[in-house]
């Protein structure tokens, strides 16, 4: 977000470099971590560009046309700006309750926030459609874009046809606050959860519901696998395998002491991983954000674990992890296991031996500080298992291989909850705490 300066405005530091645009109609003033652009008629502030980066402006200059600012940092970075898409003074702010569809030439990003409650943004060209909505707690696309779903914090939940703006109400909503929503794959069942302990399935063109209730406490959240199968796990500590057109368990899992805050599926849809407030991760072999306090006291001495479906016992016991474990993901050949907890560290594992690869450690000897500025809230695999991306008070890139960080991408504001990454890995979407969307693209 920028305010608007008028004459008298004194820079609280030392300024690093000034560049004046062709013809001369712009000034663009640089220090620290800002650019700052004026027009040298009225003196107003333009824009201002903030890099997000803990390090000095070093240089910046305009592109012969004006369209783009290119800025040079002291921690070996370069910045390509463009002038015409600025943030502009606003009271409006995002939440960090997005969802994304990715398409071959387009990204499409449906983003709640504090004012006029649903965003639909063009990720290329940055347009913004606004769905009028109030007290809007989540939202979801559908797969083809055709609908947008959101649900409220007094449990109702709506469906918007594209792009007429045609409205379904669900008749029987939830009785709290919606908290997590997908369509199946077709479109025409939406399931949703909330802070009860009930998940429903609603086929919203012919009215049918059905009520998936076995969960003793909040569902954390769901995911959908193949043959109307769903995967739910909850703050009761177990995880569920439902038939979403029966209603019936076919899966019951005991799987923690503590909430299992997330849960990971390989992508041949024969494992999946589960963590836990407890301190520890467990992968289970199928045949077919919120703060935690630790009650037990013996609960320090977890650890990470493999489970096979077929076996009574753990396959492996995977030891190291001293802060809670937040998030997990399998690399997209099942072989590699990421899992990251709240002390920064992330530590990579093989999945059939249960071998420790690596461990990312959450300081650095440099620096001397974490090398992820807080909780490890999400972990994506590239394709090829050669790159991990991870979210946290920032977004970081690490190397699989050598288990180095290559890249880090410092936002404005801190505590990324997601991120969402394009099926070929280029394409990076995130909401910081500040309400800042930050769309990020590998160049050439």
């Amino acid at each position: 977000m920028v305010a608007l300066m008028k004459p008298g405005h004194h820079f609280k530091s030392e300024s690093n470099h000034l560049s004046f645009q062709r013809p001369l109609l712009f000034v663009l003033f640089v220090w620290l971590l800002q650019n700052k652009l004026f027009d040298i008629h009225t003196s107003d502030l333009l824009t201002e560009i903030h890099t997000g980066h803990h390090s000095t402006i070093q240089y910046c200059d305009f592109s012969p046309y004006d369209h783009l600012a290119v800025v040079a940092l002291s921690q070996y970075c370069v910045e390509v700006w463009e002038t015409k898409k600025v943030c502009k003074n606003s009271a409006v702010v995002l939440k960090q309750e997005i969802d994304v569809v990715f398409q071959e030439n387009e990204m499409m990003v449906l983003a709640v926030d504090n004012i006029r409650g649903l965003q639909l943004i063009a990720g290329k060209t940055g347009q913004i459609d606004y769905l009028p909505e109030t007290q809007v707690s989540c939202c979801c696309l559908s797969p083809h874009l055709d609908y947008v779903a959101f649900g409220d914090e007094d449990g109702a939940i709506k469906i918007i046809e594209l792009p007429n703006n045609r409205v379904f109400s669900s008749r029987i909503g939830h009785k709290t606050a919606v908290r997590h929503m997908q369509f199946t794959a077709d479109g025409e069942t939406l399931i949703s959860s909330s802070e009860d302990s009930i998940i429903q399935v609603w086929t919203w063109q012919s009215e049918d519901y059905i009520f998936l209730q076995a969960h003793q406490e909040t569902v954390k959240d769901f995911r959908l696998l193949k043959n109307s199968r769903l995967l739910s796990w909850s703050f009761d500590g177990t995880v569920k395998v439902w038939n979403i057109i029966t209603g019936r368990i076919e899966k019951d899992f005991n799987c923690h002491q503590g909430a299992v805050l997330s849960c990971d599926i390989s992508s041949d849809a024969t494992k999946f991983s589960s963590t836990s407030a407890d301190k520890t991760a467990k992968s289970q072999e199928l045949a077919d954000d919120f703060p935690v306090s630790i009650s037990h006291p013996d609960m320090a001495m977890l650890d990470l674990q493999i489970w096979s479906f077929e076996l009574p016992s753990p396959l492996h016991e995977l030891k190291g992890h001293t802060g809670c474990v937040r998030c997990s993901a399998f690399s997209l050949d099942g072989i590699l296991l990421a899992t990251g907890d709240d002390n920064g560290e992330i530590r990579i594992w093989n999945v059939s031996s249960g071998q420790l690869l690596h461990l990312c450690a959450p300081i650095s000897v440099e620096e001397g500080t974490a090398t992820h500025g807080g909780w490890v809230t999400d972990l994506c695999f590239s394709p090829d298992s050669k790159m991990l991306v991870s979210a946290g008070g920032y977004l970081k890139w690490w190397n699989v291989v050598t288990g180095e960080s290559s890249q880090t991408f410092y936002t404005n504001g801190t505590n990324l909850k997601k991120i969402h990454v394009s099926p070929d890995f280029r394409k990076y979407v995130t909401v910081d705490n500040l309400g800042i969307l930050y769309i990020l693209q590998v160049l050439e």
